[in-house]
């Protein structure tokens, strides 16, 4: 089990900027994450229901930390205007201690 302290990066996608932004201000304000980059302009391509399908969406990077990255996938999963959306998280191998320290202290 990873130290509760530990960063955790979060992934998911959206259709757009303001999906993105919805999405964001959801897990942001409710202390799950520390910090969102939101990265507009992404292009998918995947299969969806037999066909190939290709989208532009925006790419979302919440920081987030082990204590709370879970309860940042639940928020995520009920705004999420997606029926089966991306949602993915992974741990950050070394952080800085200063960085680390500031996703402790703005996530609860």
């Amino acid at each position: 089990m990873p130290d509760p302290d530990s960063v955790v990066f979060v992934y998911t996608t959206a259709p757009s900027q303001a999906d993105a932004e919805r999405v964001a201000d959801a897990v942001i304000t409710a202390g799950h994450a520390a910090c969102v980059n939101m990265l507009p302009g992404m292009q998918s391509m995947y299969m969806w229901e037999g066909k190939l399908q290709r989208e532009t969406e925006v790419a979302i990077l919440f920081k987030a930390r082990a204590g709370t990255y879970k309860a940042a996938m639940d928020k995520i999963a009920t705004v999420h205007p997606y029926d089966t959306p991306a949602i993915t998280a992974f741990n950050a191998l070394d952080a800085d201690p200063r960085f680390a320290a500031w996703v402790r202290s703005e996530t609860t």
